[in-house]
C-alpha cells in the first residue's frame, strides 16, 4: 500500500491517494477524500444526507471502473457510497475499499479523530457493483 500526499481541493480539508496493485497485474489509484463542513456546499450535501462526515472517493487506472468521484458519507454510524451515475467498480476494488477507507480515516486521525474507529463488514456476494 503507497501513498502519496497532494494538495486538498477548496472544499475538502483532506485528500489522499493511495495506488494499488491488483492481482490482474495492474496499478490503480484510489484517491479519498473528506469534506470540509463548513463549506456551503460540502454543509449542503451533509443536511441532506443526514450526515456526521462525507468525502468523495474515486478510482484511476483500473479499466474495470469508471473514473468519476462517488460520495461517501456516515449516517448513524453506517459508511455509504452512492453516485447518482450508474458507475462501475471493478471486483478487485469492491474487496480491497474497506482496507484503503480504514488506512485513509487512520491517515486523517488528527483531522477526524473520530473516523479512526469505523468498522467495516462486507458481504461477498460476487457482484461487480458498487451499492
Amino acid at each position: 500500500m503507497s501513498k502519496a500526499s497532494t494538495r486538498a481541493p477548496p472544499d475538502q480539508i483532506a485528500w489522499q491517494p493511495y495506488e494499488v496493485r491488483l492481482m490482474s497485474g495492474h496499478t490503480a489509484t484510489i484517491i479519498f477524500s473528506l469534506g470540509d463542513l463548513d463549506d456551503p456546499r460540502m454543509a449542503q450535501i451533509l443536511g441532506r444526507r443526514g450526515a456526521s462526515h462525507l468525502g468523495f472517493v474515486a478510482v484511476l487506472d483500473d479499466p474495470l471502473s469508471t473514473e468519476l468521484p462517488l460520495l461517501w458519507y456516515i449516517e448513524d454510524s453506517t459508511l455509504s457510497v452512492v453516485c447518482d451515475r450508474g458507475i462501475e467498480i471493478g471486483v478487485e476494488i469492491v474487496e480491497v475499499l474497506p482496507r484503503y477507507f480504514t488506512a485513509f480515516f487512520d491517515d486523517i486521525k488528527d483531522r477526524a479523530p473520530e473516523l479512526a474507529d469505523v468498522g467495516f463488514a462486507v458481504p461477498r456476494t460476487g457482484d461487480k457493483h458498487l451499492h
